[in-house]
């Protein structure tokens, strides 16, 4: 593949990745996305967008997919505790408690007036997905999954990143103003000696 020069590299193409390449696409700004992973998320994950998150994907216009295909709203007024849900016993299913949670289902006053976007229910592993589609039709070629990222390097104008692209086995530099590093501190934290602090899943 050719080396690139372009004013932002975004690496990583989760949800932070891909809201990124979406909004710098809305405002304008010319970018691209890699991602050294072959998809999206294969894993359930995190799985309620908060009314802020849902502003933000109004604004870049996918959110009425992230709607449709998302908990229905009166599924989300409240979250239950019952004494168990099968068995033999007679107080099974007898519902214990509940509690009105997520914003009730877009009928509590607070939250309405908080907001014109109510919160919503939509697993990354299916959210993803919806926001690749999107990204990719907003900046048709500027999203590369199975594209990797192996060196990275910063100077006072910008920064060069040297990207393997697993689908040829090529190998290419990216010359950017700005990179986003949206990897999870997987790949550009640990090149330019960035390390994380606090507890990890490991």
């Amino acid at each position: 593949m050719s080396d690139i020069e372009i004013p932002v590299l975004t690496v990583g193409g989760g949800g932070a990745g891909l809201t990124a390449s979406m909004l710098l696409s809305h405002k304008g700004v010319e970018s691209l996305l890699v991602s050294g992973l072959p998809t999206t998320s294969t894993l359930p994950k995190a799985h309620v967008l908060n009314q802020r998150a849902m502003e933000i994907f109004t604004e870049v216009g996918v959110a009425p997919e992230i709607y449709q295909r998302s908990t229905p709203a009166e599924n989300m007024r409240a979250t239950g505790w019952y004494a168990g849900l099968t068995g033999d016993h007679e107080n099974y299913g007898r519902l214990l408690g509940k509690l009105e949670v997520w914003g009730g289902g877009y009928t509590d006053p607070d939250y309405i007036a908080a907001s014109p976007c109510r919160t919503c229910n939509l697993p990354q592993i299916r959210l993803e997905p919806v926001l690749k589609a999107h990204a990719e039709k907003l900046n048709p070629e500027g999203v590369r999954f199975n594209h990797e990222v192996v060196d990275v390097s910063q100077d006072a104008d910008g920064v060069t990143a040297t990207v393997h692209s697993k689908d040829d086995d090529s190998t290419y530099t990216v010359r950017s103003q700005y990179l986003i590093a949206a990897d999870g501190g997987r790949t550009v934290g640990k090149r330019l000696g960035v390390g994380m602090s606090g507890p990890t899943g490991s």
